[in-house]
């Protein structure tokens, strides 16, 4: 089979689409190293508050997808974490947002956090990541 090649996007661009009001929500994942310039990412996973989580799900715009317990949400590149506390981390949704490195006007989990969340997800995609943040913040 082979590897289709995902289509490249402007971060803020399609961040800029959702209109999410500043304070729900936070880019989590490859989103933070994309808008670093660090890689590019194919998709852009956000996490966000519980009352945003359930307006989003009461439009039917999102399709609904059930993950490790949860209700995620997708839509075009997107896909909306309900809550960030996984067994192995447990930083809440509302603790990254507050945490957030605040670029071009949008929220991205800052790289102290990033680590502590790739580490706590483990797996084998996250270990390159892994690697380039450890020297990100080694640089600091």
């Amino acid at each position: 089979m082979e590897k289709i090649e995902s289509k490249k996007f402007n971060i803020f661009e399609k961040l800029k689409e959702l209109d999410f009001p500043f304070g729900k929500y936070v880019v989590v994942s490859s989103g933070t190293l994309d808008a670093l310039g660090i890689r590019s990412a194919s998709d852009i996973d956000i996490a966000v508050t519980k009352d945003l989580h359930e307006e989003l799900r009461k439009t039917g715009t999102w399709k609904e997808t059930e993950l490790h317990g949860k209700i995620f949400l997708q839509k075009d590149i997107f896909t909306i974490i309900p809550k960030l506390d996984w067994e192995k981390y447990s930083t809440t949704t509302e603790g990254a947002i507050a945490s957030a490195m605040i670029i071009d006007g949008f929220p991205f989990m800052n790289l102290e956090e990033l680590l502590k969340f790739k580490i706590a997800m483990g797996r084998e995609k996250d270990q390159k990541d892994i690697k380039l943040l450890k020297e990100m913040l080694n640089k600091k």
